[in-house]
């Protein structure tokens, strides 16, 4: 049951209450494809990695398992499907950070 709370946690668990610009398909491809994302919730942290060939890995800190899904952009959306697949937009908050749902995530 875990990957369900990771397919959620990544898309629902970004968020901040800055204004934020809303990233559009191709800056979501730029910005985040190919780049260690570390996110941050209210109860959970982990890394997750958009890869280029459309697959996605994400970890949760102190859960020793690497969840593996799909993502995918539809419009200014970015999906992803471990169980069941979530849409979400994302927002810049400017120097490599950005929010998502509820939570909040910083790019390398």
């Amino acid at each position: 049951m875990k990957a369900i709370t990771v397919s959620g946690l990544i898309i629902l668990a970004f968020a901040s209450g800055a204004y934020a610009a809303t990233l559009t398909g191709e800056q979501l491809k730029s910005e985040l494809v190919g780049h260690p994302i570390h996110w941050k919730s209210k109860t959970q942290s982990g890394v997750t990695t958009y890869k280029p060939d459309g697959t996605i890995e994400a970890t949760v800190d102190g859960d020793k398992a690497t969840y593996k899904g799909t993502w995918s952009i539809k419009g200014n959306k970015i999906c992803e499907k471990f169980d069941k697949e979530k849409c979400a937009t994302i927002n810049s908050l400017g120097a490599k950070k950005y929010s998502k749902g509820a939570g909040t995530f910083t790019v390398e």
